[in-house]
């Protein structure tokens, strides 16, 4: 988080800097090294009951490269389905 607000610092106005803080999204990686029990567990703790699509954390990507996030710099943002990592 540091980094983030260090480099937004360092590398503004001209160039913006974001980080994304993602939970369990339901990705290659954790189909090889997350046990069922443990994606259950973290669905039922979740207040969205679910684990994150690969969509989902794209769609943020996409909306931090874009000019509709023009203003936003130095951000670290969780996308975890409400819990809380960071």
């Amino acid at each position: 988080m540091t980094m983030t607000r260090g480099l937004a610092k360092e590398l503004g106005p001209d160039i913006r800097v974001n980080a994304l803080c993602p939970g369990m999204i339901d990705t290659d990686s954790h189909n090889i090294h997350t046990t069922d029990a443990g994606r259950r567990s973290f669905e039922a703790s979740a207040p969205v009951k679910r684990q994150g699509h690969v969509e989902e954390a794209a769609n943020l990507v996409l909306f931090l490269a874009s000019d509709d996030s023009g203003f936003m710099t130095g951000t670290n943002i969780d996308i975890n389905g409400g819990m809380l990592f960071s």
